[in-house]
Order: C-alpha cells, then structure tokens, then sequence
C-alpha cells in the first residue's frame, strides 16, 4: 500500500510543474461549438420575415398597418440572422456569414424604417417619407445586385433568390416614387415567390442535416462554375 501511494505521489506533476508545462507548449486554441449548418437556422427565419412581409404588401393588413410585420422581422428574422452570422464566422463559412450578415441588415433597418417614420423619429416630414423610403429600397437594391454576382456559384435556387429579392426592391422603389398601389402588391408576390424559395432551401438543409441520400427539393446546379 505504502509502496502504491508513493508511485501516485510521483506520478502527480506538481502545480508548479504544471505551469512550467503551459508555459513551454502554449496555448492549444480554444474549440468553439461542434460544427453543424448555420443554415438549418438561417432559411427558415429568413423565409418566414420575407413571407410576412409579402402578405402585408399584397393588402393582408392595410397600408397604414405595416408595422404589423416589425415583430417579426426585427425580432424574428432580423435577431436571428444575426446569431447565424456569428455562428458561421465561429465555422469560417465566409461566405454564408457575408450573405446572413447582409440579410440581417436588411431585416434590421427595414424595421427601424417602419418604426421610424411610423412614429417620426427621424424628423422626416410627411411630404418627404416617399423619397426616404425610395432612397432605402434603391440603396439596398444596389447592394444585392453586387451580392447577385458571388451567389452564381452557389446552388441556383440561392441566386434565384437574391435576384427575386432586386426585383422586389426595384417594385417597392418604383411604388413608393409613383404611389401605385398595384406595384407595391407586385412587389409582395415577387416577395412571396422567393419566400416560397426560402422554404424550400430549408426541407433541402434540414433533410440533409438528417441524413437524407436525396434530400428534396433539389437547390439546382450553380450558374457559374
């Protein structure tokens, strides 16, 4: 027994050699998470904002209750594309964190838009919100026609979706400048069309993540290889 307990005593470093021990191999890195699809979040919040939105555009709620749909693209959609941006920066998907991230963005601002002039917190004046909103539609419509030129070497279906998602906001900036009601609905089903995408993305992921052999619906092959 006494023999057993002096072998333990040695085979244990001491506090001060362990320190030694640290300081000469260095910090190993630290793992944050297991991996997963940030994805498997990501379409589907984003697919149900862009639905909500879609239905309030196309007369679900009338024109003047368009904050209706804040909670949830600012809570919903907009907060959580934000936590799926961060996680896949955590993975290094670079170009899934830059796609969310600019989503997020959108999301985020189109609410405090809503918010904003619905309560006047910007000091725009009633003759200008047209113009302010034009100027919003028209600046994040650039920025998703650049996006466009990245996503052609992704799956078809993502493209399809950025470009649905120009056309949207080209109807949306063009309805706010002339005041037509039918262009803003156009703009609602085109939205509508690529929430329909949205979902459908997020049957592919979820049935992949579960280790389907032939997930369904397929994302099509990538425009530009």
């Amino acid at each position: 027994m006494s023999q057993l307990q002096s072998n333990e005593a040695t085979q244990t470093p001491t506090a001060s050699e362990v320190r030694s021990m640290v300081e000469r191999t260095g910090p190993t890195g630290i793992v944050v998470g297991a991996g997963g699809d940030p994805l498997i979040i990501g379409l589907p919040i984003f697919a149900v904002g862009s639905l909500a939105l879609g239905m309030a555009l196309i007369g679900f709620v009338p024109a003047t209750a368009l904050g209706a749909v804040v909670p949830i693209v600012v809570f919903g959609t907009g907060l959580f594309l934000t936590v799926v941006t961060i996680w896949a920066a955590l993975l290094a998907q670079t170009m899934v964190a830059g796609i969310t991230g600019t989503f997020a963005g959108f999301w985020l601002s189109l609410g405090a838009l809503l918010v904003g002039l619905g309560h006047n917190w910007y000091g725009v004046a009633a003759a200008d919100v047209s113009a302010t909103q034009q100027l919003f539609f028209i600046a994040w419509g650039a920025l998703f026609l650049f996006l466009l030129i990245p996503t052609l070497r992704l799956p078809a279906i993502y493209p399809a979706v950025v470009g649905l998602v120009v056309v949207a906001l080209a109807l949306a900036a063009t309805g706010a400048r002339t005041g037509d009601v039918n262009i803003l609905k156009a703009a609602g089903y085109v939205i509508l069309v690529f929430s329909l995408l949205g979902f459908c993305a997020f049957v592919n992921v979820a049935l992949t993540a579960m280790g389907a052999k032939r997930p369904f619906p397929p994302l099509g092959p990538a425009l530009v290889s």
